[in-house]
């Protein structure tokens, strides 16, 4: 039945035109009126006034008969709490805020055609308003003494379950503005996507009251199943909307989502109260009230009103609810007293709760048979040493996500961890993802763990986390000893561990696993010296052929210049596809290093780069580099890099990723071009320049691939062969004596989108061809570069003539034969840049002296092995008090003084001519490099048997010499200037003494600069051994000339025992 025919059935006493009219006139012209009929209203005692009764799309309105007419009662639809009949002509309507119902009368006593009508026509206004509910789900209760028959309604239903429709009736009952384009986003975007769930994060931006009528509008819609208000802080008045939709919903939400909301245990009691209170048994399955603090007094109401789910819960999510144990056992004891729970729950999140060891009620749930996929404990102060048994029996066969991380593994003493720890990682069919951070397991555990994934056959792709971890060397040792088994992994988690347990080892070890892809080594902690050791390891991982990483994360190591070896090498890692640097501080040096590896780079796709210090102008190098690279399809923004240097020049940085965006895009599209240069960088880091500039020449010339063309025309024949196929159908239906179609049923569009997966496999069967070509050509230039030149002359070996090597195998420590493995990663390590030595400024990069081929000889013919001072770099501390000595005058000649040093070496100690230059010298001295001549003597005395420096002994006369304790004095000269006498430059360095402190106050003070305040410097002799200071020359003095030491008198230092063993002669000191 229908409401026009409603309309047609009406009683005898006809509603006049004029009245009709004036009645239009109060409601409004553009409401829309259902059904209206004269009615009897009961009143005070047996009192009946006449009245009529409109029913319109809303609203029910109650006016009186007399013209013009006014507006006595009025209510809305979903006001009505209850329909009963007590007459056949009477019916009395309940309202949900009314203790007094409104009793009317329709129709001559003892007939219900009245009231039927108007049932009816409530029946077709809630129709109109939700399609496919029926009335009885909509009003609580109905007792009625006749069946209610189903009558559609007069209006076509919108999209959405008709949710605009209901959204304009529900602003109608709370008195708030229609808001169109709320309805215009869910009709749009939401249909458009399929999304189910009503997400007020969207509508944010309006006001609080504007939310109400959003949520209640879900009440009796059938397209979405549930809401979801993460992150939205909702008032009072609209969470007791979500309570209503919770408890009056018909079909009720199945999804409940609100995280971050900043909801009390209010909040989840006024939610729990709605659950018991719900007119139909509970759906929701599936509930998230992370990240609010509703304690064990709201999360024990909620989980109360979900215990009467007949159909039994998917997923609970707590996280970061301020809950305990309490609740812990509240909602085990749930669990375990529904059968239906085992089968149907797939998620629980209990995380970042101090539940400490009250969940062995949980554990007996865990222990049963279940469904559970995903388990989430971390942070919950939970032993872990005591959960893998119960695991093992129930979870072993469906668990794929396990997070157990941030936990106690046991008590304080160490035991040996529990056999079901490792049966639980040896039988687990579905693991996918397994959380372990910042466990402090001891090393047998980790043993026992990593033997346990090794011995599973059936988990691949497994997500293994272990950041923070490694808490001793022990276990650096177990991981390094055991990871290069596991095949079932995936995705290694490194990230902040110390440097210091050797995670170099730790690195090659997992390059010979050729199943991880990912490796993250993120926030590494330690001092940096032992960076460089780090990252040699993974440039050899990086460099072999046959390794399987193809994603690394060094983010937040600030690894600054010792990250420059990586981005070297980075032009030769060959299955590298995703690399993420961010947090390096790696400056522009960094950037133009990068710069140069993305040119040489055939395999990186996406790249991270933000945070590296960058300025404008190594994002413009990157930039510009991208422009030549081949496979590079995303780069992240790096927006605080940007923000940083970028200060005044926002077009300019707007202007260059425009420019970087529009190349990566076209990378994008591989075509075979693309693929031959890739293949020509390939070759090239191979060491074939043959066939690196055979790829790349053939790259340039490569003719247009026809296939766009082709199929052009391929589609245009299709399309006309249709067409005449078409026509030809269409003649045969018309001489049939049907209608023929005139418009064409089949358009060129269609049929070119229909052949576009045609196109895409042809183009790639194409490039494979391509690249099958140029690869095939490139092996037969490499056979033929790599044959040996044929000599007319028997090729014998002269072993007398001397070998002389290129100054490019000194400079690459090349002289001895390498194999061809060696030979190819060291040509795909690009050598070190002159922009890696950031302390260095532009003046002295352009002062550098060249190496010419007489340079590298000469450096070939230092010794191999050569002392490094590892403290000279280290900052100088702070001198707090004032100098002992006074300064001495740096405007002096360097020169003044050696007049009187060379006649107090040629006279006795015990002179008078000695005391009297002893008087005139000063105590400081400006010639360090002449002491170190004296030091550094290449002609030993073969009396001198004591190895280290005499110690000066200060009385009223002299300066003796005793055999006490030294303090050596580090004594460097310059190659080139060394090089110019032979005693000191081709002879000293067997016998330089050994590297000491004392270096860092030489090279401090320089070339006749004034002692630095600070603490005193105890008395020593210049030089290593006695045997140096026998005897001097003035060509090595004046090669030699340095700095100065404060505190001797040259001189003091030459005995007269000294003196009568090596006498010194003016022909000695001319030669």
């Amino acid at each position: 039945m229908t409401l026009k025919k409603i309309k047609k059935m009406s009683i005898k006493s006809q509603i006049s035109s004029e009245l009709s009219e004036s009645i239009s006139n109060v409601l409004g012209k553009n409401v829309k009126i259902l059904y209206k009929s004269l009615i009897r209203m009961e009143s005070r005692g047996d009192k009946v006034d006449n009245r009529v009764l409109v029913i319109t799309a809303y609203r029910i309105f109650i006016t009186t008969t007399k013209i013009p007419t006014r507006v006595d009662n009025g209510f809305h639809l979903m006001e009505i709490e209850a329909l009963e009949s007590k007459k056949p002509n009477h019916l009395s309507i309940t309202l949900i805020h009314e203790h007094k119902p409104v009793s009317i009368l329709i129709g001559e006593e003892g007939t219900s055609e009245g009231v039927i009508n108007a049932i009816h026509a409530l029946i077709a206004a809630f129709d109109d308003l939700f399609p496919n509910v029926a009335m009885e789900d909509i009003i609580s209760k109905v007792n009625l003494p006749f069946p209610l028959q189903p009558i559609s309604g007069t209006r076509k239903h919108s999209t959405c379950g008709d949710f605009s429709n209901q959204y304009a009736a529900m602003c109608d009952l709370c008195q708030t503005p229609f808001r169109a384009e709320v309805a215009w986003d869910i009709d749009t975007i939401y249909l458009a996507h399929d999304i189910r769930m009503l997400h007020l994060k969207d509508f944010d931006h309006l006001d609080q009251r504007d939310l109400i009528p959003l949520v209640m509008a879900l009440q009796h819609n059938t397209w979405f199943t549930g809401v979801c208000g993460d992150g939205v802080r909702v008032g009072g008045e609209a969470w007791e909307a979500v309570a209503r939709l919770v408890r009056c919903a018909a079909p009720p939400p199945a999804v409940l989502s609100w995280r971050a909301a900043t909801l009390r245990h209010d909040h989840a009691a006024r939610l729990g109260h709605a659950l018991v209170r719900a007119r139909t048994p509970p759906a929701l399955h599936t509930i998230d009230l992370s990240q609010n603090h509703i304690e064990d007094k709201g999360a024990i109401s909620v989980l109360s009103g979900l215990a009467n789910n007949p159909d039994g819960l998917r997923q609970i999510s707590l996280s970061q609810c301020g809950i305990t144990g309490k609740t812990v056992t509240h909602l085990a004891a749930i669990l375990n007293d529904s059968a239906a729970h085992l089968t149907t729950l797939t998620h629980l999140d209990l995380s970042h709760n101090n539940l400490k060891d009250d969940v062995h009620n949980l554990y007996n749930f865990l222990a049963q048979p279940n469904v559970l996929t995903h388990l989430n404990l971390v942070n919950t102060e939970t032993t872990l040493e005591n959960m893998w048994g119960a695991l093992l029996r129930g979870c072993a066969a469906r668990l794929s996500s396990l997070k157990v991380g941030r936990n106690p593994w046991g008590g304080r003493r160490a035991r040996d961890p529990p056999p079901s720890f490792r049966q639980f990682f040896t039988a687990c069919l579905a693991l996918q993802d397994l959380d372990l951070s910042y466990c402090r397991m001891p090393p047998d555990a980790l043993k026992s763990l990593l033997l346990g994934l090794a011995c599973n056959e059936s988990a691949l792709g497994v997500k293994l986390n272990l950041a923070g971890v490694l808490a001793s060397s022990q276990a650096a040792h177990v991981l390094e000893s055991c990871i290069h088994g596991v095949r079932c992994l995936q995705s290694l988690d490194l990230s902040d561990n110390s440097m210091e347990f050797e995670l170099s080892g730790i690195v090659r070890a997992i390059g010979k696993n050729h199943s991880i892809t990912h490796l993250s080594l993120s926030k590494l902690t330690g001092k940096r010296s032992y960076a460089p050791p780090l990252i040699q390891a993974l440039v050899h991982v990086l460099q072999e052929p046959d390794t399987a990483l193809t994603s690394l994360d060094l983010s937040d190591c600030k690894f600054k210049s010792d990250l420059y070896g990586l981005l070297n090498a980075l032009g030769g890692a060959r299955r590298l596809r995703t690399l993420d640097v961010c947090g390096n501080l790696a400056g522009d040096a960094g950037a133009r290093l990068l710069a140069k590896a993305l040119q040489c780079n055939c395999t990186l796709q996406t790249l991270y780069i933000d945070r590296n210090a960058f300025s404008i102008q190594g994002l413009t190098d990157i930039a510009h580099a991208l422009r030549r690279s081949v496979s590079m399809r995303r780069v992240e923004f790096p927006a605080c890099d940007a923000a940083a240097g970028g200060r005044g020049a926002s077009e300019r940085v707007a202007t260059l990723w425009r420019e970087l965006h529009e190349r990566l895009s076209t990378n994008s599209v591989v075509c075979g071009g693309g693929r031959v240069r890739a293949l020509a960088l390939e070759r090239a880091w191979a060491g074939g320049e043959a066939a690196a500039a055979l790829a790349a020449q053939a790259a340039a010339a490569l003719p247009p691939p026809p296939l766009q063309h082709a199929l052009e025309r391929a589609a245009a024949a299709a399309h006309h062969l249709l067409h005449q196929y078409l026509q030809r159908c269409s003649e045969v239906f018309a001489a049939m004596g049907g209608g023929g179609g005139g418009a064409e049923l089949v358009t060129l569009q269609a049929v070119r989108d229909a052949m576009a997966p045609c196109n895409a496999t042809l183009q790639d069967l194409l490039n494979e061809a391509v690249e099958n070509l140029a690869l095939s050509a490139c092996e037969s230039v490499d056979s033929v570069d790599s044959e040996p030149a044929p000599s007319s002359e028997t090729d014998i070996p002269d072993l007398l003539s001397p070998i002389s090597h290129s100054g490019k195998l000194d400079y690459l420590n090349l002289a001895t034969p390498l194999g061809c493995r060696r030979r190819e990663r060291c040509r795909r390590v690009r050598p070190k840049s002159v922009a890696e030595q950031q302390q260095c400024s532009s003046n002295e990069m352009l002062s550098l002296p060249p190496l010419h081929a007489e340079a590298a000889d000469a450096l070939a013919d230092l010794p191999a092995n050569t002392l490094r001072h590892l403290v000279k770099g280290r900052p100088r501390r702070v001198k707090t008090r004032a100098p002992s000595r006074p300064i001495t005058d740096q405007s002096q000649d360097i020169d003044e003084g050696l007049d009187e040093f060379w006649r107090a070496c040629r006279t006795p100690p015990g002179s008078e001519e000695a005391s009297s230059v002893s008087a005139r010298t000063p105590l400081t001295s400006r010639s360090l490099h002449s002491l170190s001549s004296l030091a550094s003597s290449p002609r030993a005395s073969p009396r001198a048997t004591p190895r280290h420096s005499p110690t000066l002994r200060r009385d009223d006369t002299m300066y003796s010499v005793t055999s006490g304790e030294s303090t050596p004095v580090l004594l460097e000269c310059e190659v080139s200037r060394c090089k110019s006498s032979d005693n000191v430059g081709n002879k000293m360095a067997p016998t330089s003494p050994p590297p000491s402190r004392s270096s860092d106050n030489v090279n401090a003070i320089g070339n006749g600069c004034a002692r630095v305040a600070g603490k005193a410097r105890p008395w020593s002799v210049a030089g290593g051994n006695a045997e140096g200071a026998a005897l001097c020359t003035t060509e090595g003095v004046e090669a030699c000339v340095g700095g100065s030491i404060v505190g001797i008198t040259p001189g003091a230092a030459l005995t007269s025992s000294m003196m009568r063993d090596h006498p010194l002669t003016p022909e000695d000191a001319e030669t």
